[in-house]
């Protein structure tokens, strides 16, 4: 059974999305839903067997579950989203929630006697299906509904969905996996840990996002607040945008060598969140001009004294972010100032 939509689409006005409402039949939700689990290498590692054993026997007396919310990132704005649309993209789609619903269907499924299947399969799943216009706004959304609950930090969520959906060997930015690197190194690749790290920044709007001095659960809290806070929803460009602007400037091999410094890269995704208007016009000799002026004034600051790779992210964020004033500042200004930040 197709996916059967009951009526026009609701506007979700933060994230310029559609919500469709509908539903489908438990056969197709075993075949055309569950699989989509392994699209984000499962959100949450499914439970064991025994644990969902209640909501099993529930269902295989006829028991009404939530819906499932399941999601689209619609890349093309010519195309019209509709019933038919939903079927046909159905492969994908991602199960924001209701993994371990959609896994007890299918366990309930495989435990029931033949003669008892056919009924089974009729019953009907209820949908609730939002068409995200972008990545970024389809992460804000997980991250506001998820936010709390332990399963799944918002890190882990941000790591997935980038593994997934940015098609790493299709960017145009070079770049390599830890695996690959350490079979033989591509010196002029960045590495892939430092891209999601980046978007997690970028999300998030700070450097701060893996400090060793803060338990791990916190820190996972703290930047989904961020994240929430930063209204990645009204934002004119996403991370993609950024990612390109990236790759076309490293097509200098001296502004390569500087991004493919971790901190370097990681705190110019922060600053892009705050000055992409200008950063986007930005040419290969003018940016190697700002790369020089910001290393005289990175060179000034006592090393004995800071942790250099956090200060060099932070500063990085800072004079990237500010660019519009720092350009037509001299070294001398510009090291004074951020020498208090």
């Amino acid at each position: 059974m197709p996916i059967t939509i009951y009526n026009n689409p609701l506007e979700d006005e933060v994230l310029s999305a559609k919500y469709f409402v509908g539903y489908t039949d438990y056969l197709s939700s075993i075949q055309e839903l569950y699989p989509l689990i392994q699209r984000l290498n499962i959100q949450r590692n499914l439970q064991k067997t025994n644990f969902y054993g209640r909501l099993r026997e529930d269902l295989k007396k006829g028991c009404i579950i939530p819906a499932i919310v399941i999601a689209f990132i619609k890349d093309e704005d010519d195309v019209v989203v509709d019933e038919s649309y939903i079927n046909d993209n159905i492969k994908s789609a991602f199960i924001l929630d209701g993994i371990q619903r959609l896994n007890a269907i299918k366990q309930a499924y495989e435990e029931l006697a033949d003669s008892e299947k056919s009924k089974y399969e009729k019953r009907r799943l209820h949908l609730n299906i939002l068409i995200a216009p972008s990545m970024d706004k389809l992460l804000y959304r997980m991250i506001t509904l998820n936010n709390g609950q332990k399963p799944m930090s918002p890190r882990h969520q941000i790591d997935i969905l980038s593994e997934t959906i940015l098609d790493f060997d299709k960017l145009e930015l070079r770049n390599q996996t830890h695996k690959a690197r350490q079979l033989n190194a591509d010196r002029l690749a960045i590495h892939r840990s430092d891209i999601v790290k980046g978007y997690i920044a970028y999300l998030s709007k700070t450097t701060a996002i893996d400090n060793k001095l803060i338990i791990e659960e916190k820190m996972d809290e703290l930047i989904a607040e961020k994240i929430i806070q930063s209204d990645i929803a009204s934002d004119k460009y996403e991370f993609l945008d950024v990612l390109r602007k990236i790759a076309y400037l490293c097509k200098d091999p001296e502004i390569r060598q500087w991004f493919l410094v971790s901190n370097n890269f990681i705190g110019f995704c922060v600053a892009s969140r705050q000055s992409f208007d200008y950063i986007k016009e930005i040419e290969y000799t003018n940016f190697r001009s700002l790369i020089d002026k910001f290393e005289t004034v990175f060179a000034s600051f006592d090393k004995k004294k800071i942790k250099v790779g956090d200060y060099r992210r932070k500063m990085t964020a800072e004079f990237f972010s500010q660019l519009h004033k720092y350009e037509m500042m001299d070294i001398s200004d510009i090291t004074l100032e951020l020498g208090t930040k």
